[in-house]
């Protein structure tokens, strides 16, 4: 993890982020993701309780990945939050999915139909991935307060060199729902591998192939 000044009493940081981390990652994914169409859509916003499920959602995801210690790499300028990516294997994404303790707590948290619409658009994703070894980016943002600053970069560069240290590792994927940060994730070697239907909206899949030679 690196750090950088952008303020005279600021600094912009990378770090891992534990569970004394997870009411501030709940929140900045509640603020991140409840605009997002994919995530409107797999939560069935036009149903009555759409903010609710979305906070349970986010509050699942982060409990998972804290249990299961996967990675979560937070963005923080100063001590404040601003960025957060979580990062997993394709083996372990699938591991967790498919336990049904897992699956039992999504269902009752955000209902059965929410929970199948989330694991079938996981499972477009991962199809796209190659056989071999790679990352998934499952979720990938920057509070709205602080975008269109250059936060992403700072974030998306600590990822890669967290999965870019697996030799093993075919590349690392993500989703996309907003087509005009095409360019920004072509600039650091992210190729379109497909497209997932869900509803009346449409997402980009993405896959970075891991730079070769690169130790």
């Amino acid at each position: 993890m690196t750090t950088a000044t952008v303020e005279a009493d600021n600094t912009l940081s990378t770090r891992y982020l534990d569970s004394s981390w997870s009411r501030q990652v709940r929140s900045l994914l509640y603020h991140t993701y409840r605009d997002d169409p994919m995530f409107q859509c797999i939560l069935e916003s036009d149903r009555k309780g759409y903010l609710q499920r979305i906070r349970a959602c986010t509050r699942e995801l982060s409990a998972s990945y804290f249990t299961e210690n996967m990675p979560i790499i937070g963005l923080l300028l100063g001590d404040r939050l601003t960025g957060v990516a979580f990062v997993a294997s394709s083996e372990k994404a699938e591991e967790v999915t498919n336990r049904l303790l897992w699956r039992t707590r999504m269902m009752l948290s955000i209902g059965y139909s929410c929970t199948e619409n989330y694991l079938e658009y996981q499972q477009s994703l991962r199809d796209t991935l190659p056989e071999s070894r790679s990352y998934l980016l499952p979720l990938v943002g920057i509070h709205p307060e602080f975008r269109d600053l250059g936060y992403g970069r700072k974030l998306l560069s600590a990822v890669h060199d967290l999965c870019d240290l697996d030799q093993e590792s075919s590349g690392s994927a993500l989703s996309l729902s907003n087509k005009d940060l095409l360019p920004f994730f072509k600039g650091w070697g992210y190729q379109v591998t497909g497209e997932v239907e869900q509803g009346a909206y449409q997402q980009t899949l993405l896959f970075r192939p891991r730079p070769a030679g690169k130790n």
